[in-house]
C-alpha cells in the first residue's frame, strides 16, 4: 500500500495535523476518536506517563484508553502505523501495552513508538453473593483489589506491592504473600476479556477458546491484551472477619549464608501452607550478610502460627523482629500512580531446591561488583498442586524464586553476577526481570510450554503486533 501524499508528515491540506514519528518514518493521521486520549512529547502529563517503574521511556505517542472502544481503536491505529511506517523505513515502530504501570521488564514503555496505557480501565467489582467472585479491569491495582475484598474476609495472592497492575500480573504469574496457601494469582482466573491485534474484543475461558485461555495465563501479551478478568478470591478465615493476617519481620545478621539458606529451606518445607516467606539479602562487605525476612501467615490465628513463626527466630542470629496482626489491604496499599525510579538490571530464576548449594551460589552472586541485593521467595505448596501443563506458567515443581537487583552498568555485568544462581535454575519468572532477549524467553517458557505458546501466538497474532518485552521468537529457539 502506497501512502497518499496528504498522509505524510508535514503535508499540507490533510485536515488535523498528521502525527510524525522519528525522522524518516511517516505515520498516518491520528483518528479523531483517539485525539482526546493522546499525549505527545512536551504536552502536559507526558512526563509521568512516559516511563515505568524501572525504565525511563520516550514514546512518540501515549494513548490512555478509558474504555474498551478506545483501547480497540488504539490497537487498530498501532497496526496501521506499523504497516505504513514499515513501507517507508526499515525496522518496526515499537508498540507497548501498560496496565498498572509497575512492570519490571520495562515493556510498558519504549523510545519513539506508541504506548497503550490501560490505567484508566481500573474498575473492581465484587459479587455480593458471598462467593468471593470479583471482576477487575486490567488497569486496576492490587491495592485496590485488596481494599475491595478485605471487608468480605477474602484476599488473593498478588504482588507484594499494592501498585502492581492487575492485567500485567495475572497474565505473567503472581508470586505473592499467599503463594504457598493459594497458588499464583493467575491460578484464580476464571474468565478473561481479551483484545486482539485486529481490535476485536471477546471473552475467553476454559470452554470458549480454551487454548488461548491457557496461553493468557502466564504467556503475557503473546495471545492478546487482557482488558478485564473474572477471578475467585479465597476466604481467609480471620477471626475479625476483615482479611487480617500475621505479618512478621525479622532481620538476621549472617556469617554462614549457605547454612542459613539450608535452614530456611528446611523450615519452609516443614511449615504449614499458611506460611510464606520473602527474603531480601544484602552483603555488608565484611564477609557477613544482612537478611530481611517478611513472613506472612494467611490468617490471624495466632495459636496456629506461633510455632512456625517462633521457629523463624531460630534460623540465625536476630538483629530485630516484630510480628503484628494487620488487615491485608494495609499490607499492600494502593500508592496511586507508580513513580519511575532509577533504572536497574534484574534477573530471576526458579530453583528446584532451597539448600546450601543455593546459598553458596547466592554468596557468590552477592559478592559480585554488579549485585546490589538478592531476593529469595518460597514456592511449593499450592503452586505445586497445579499440573505444569495447566497454564503457560510451567514452573510448578521448584521450591524457590531467586532474583537479583544489579547496577545498571550493562546487561553483561548483571548476567555475570547472576551466573552462579542461573546455573541452578530450571526456569525463570519472565516478568520479574529486565532481560527480554530470546534466551530469556526460552527460560521463561521452556520446552513444550514454549512450543504450545508459540503456536497460539501464531494463530491469534501472526503479525506479532504484541511483540514488546519478553516474547518467544516465531521461528523457535535460536
Amino acid at each position: 500500500m502506497t501512502p497518499r501524499q496528504n498522509d505524510l508528515p508535514g503535508a499540507a491540506g490533510s485536515g488535523a495535523a498528521p502525527f510524525a514519528g522519528s525522522p524518516g518514518r511517516g505515520w498516518p493521521e491520528l483518528p479523531a476518536a483517539l485525539r482526546a486520549i493522546a499525549t505527545r512529547p512536551n504536552e502536559a502529563g507526558y512526563g509521568p506517563r512516559s516511563g515505568t517503574y524501572l525504565r525511563r521511556g520516550a514514546p512518540a505517542l501515549i494513548l490512555a484508553a478509558g474504555t474498551e472502544p478506545e483501547a480497540a481503536a488504539a490497537v487498530r491505529y498501532a497496526a496501521a502505523v506499523r504497516e505504513r511506517a514499515g513501507e517507508l523505513s526499515p525496522g518496526r515502530v515499537p508498540f507497548s501495552v501498560r496496565s498498572g504501570g509497575h512492570g519490571l521488564s520495562g515493556s510498558g514503555t519504549n523510545d519513539g513508538g506508541i504506548v497503550l496505557d490501560l490505567s484508566g480501565l481500573a474498575q473492581v467489582r465484587v459479587a455480593g453473593d458471598g462467593t468471593g467472585r470479583f471482576t477487575a479491569q486490567a488497569g486496576a491495582t492490587w491495592g485496590r483489589v485488596a481494599a475491595a475484598l478485605g471487608p468480605q474476609d477474602r484476599a488473593l495472592s498478588s504482588g507484594n506491592i499494592g501498585g502492581t497492575g492487575v492485567g500485567g500480573l495475572i497474565t505473567a504469574g503472581g508470586v505473592g504473600f499467599f503463594a504457598r496457601a493459594q497458588g499464583l494469582s493467575l491460578d484464580h482466573v476464571q474468565r478473561l476479556r481479551v483484545l486482539d491485534g485486529r481490535g476485536n474484543v471477546r471473552w475467553v475461558d476454559a470452554e470458549r477458546d480454551a487454548e488461548r485461555f491457557w496461553a493468557l495465563r502466564g504467556g503475557a501479551t503473546q495471545a492478546g491484551i487482557v482488558l478485564e478478568a473474572v477471578l475467585d478470591a479465597p476466604r481467609l478465615g480471620s477471626s475479625a472477619g476483615d482479611a487480617s493476617v500475621i505479618h512478621q519481620e525479622v532481620q538476621y545478621l549472617l556469617t554462614d549464608l549457605p547454612g542459613f539458606v539450608e535452614a530456611w529451606g528446611d523450615w519452609m518445607r516443614e511449615a504449614p501452607r499458611e506460611a510464606e516467606s520473602f527474603l531480601m539479602l544484602q552483603a555488608r562487605g565484611d564477609g557477613r550478610t544482612v537478611a530481611q525476612a517478611r513472613n506472612v501467615w494467611a490468617n490471624d490465628r495466632i495459636e496456629q502460627a506461633r510455632a512456625t513463626l517462633e521457629a523463624a527466630l531460630g534460623l540465625a542470629p536476630v538483629l530485630g523482629q516484630q510480628a503484628v496482626v494487620v488487615p491485608y489491604p494495609r499490607l499492600v496499599p494502593d500508592p496511586g500512580r507508580t513513580a519511575t525510579r532509577s533504572p536497574i538490571e534484574m534477573r530471576s530464576a526458579l530453583v528446584n531446591r532451597a539448600d546450601a548449594t543455593l546459598g553458596a551460589a547466592l554468596e557468590q552472586t552477592l559478592g559480585h561488583r554488579s549485585t546490589m541485593l538478592a531476593e529469595l521467595r518460597a514456592l511449593g505448596g499450592a503452586v505445586a498442586d497445579v499440573p505444569s501443563a495447566a497454564t503457560a506458567w510451567a514452573g510448578r515443581h521448584q521450591e524457590a524464586l531467586v532474583a537479583t537487583w544489579a547496577h545498571p552498568d550493562g546487561a553483561r555485568d548483571a548476567d555475570e553476577g547472576f551466573a552462579p544462581v542461573r546455573a541452578l535454575g530450571s526456569g525463570s519468572y519472565g516478568a520479574y526481570a529486565t532481560e527480554t532477549g530470546s534466551a530469556a524467553a526460552e527460560r521463561a517458557w521452556p520446552g513444550a510450554t514454549g512450543t504450545r505458546l508459540r503456536a497460539v501466538a501464531d494463530r491469534v497474532d501472526p503479525d506479532r503486533l504484541f511483540d514488546a518485552g519478553l516474547v518467544l521468537s516465531p521461528h523457535g529457539p535460536g
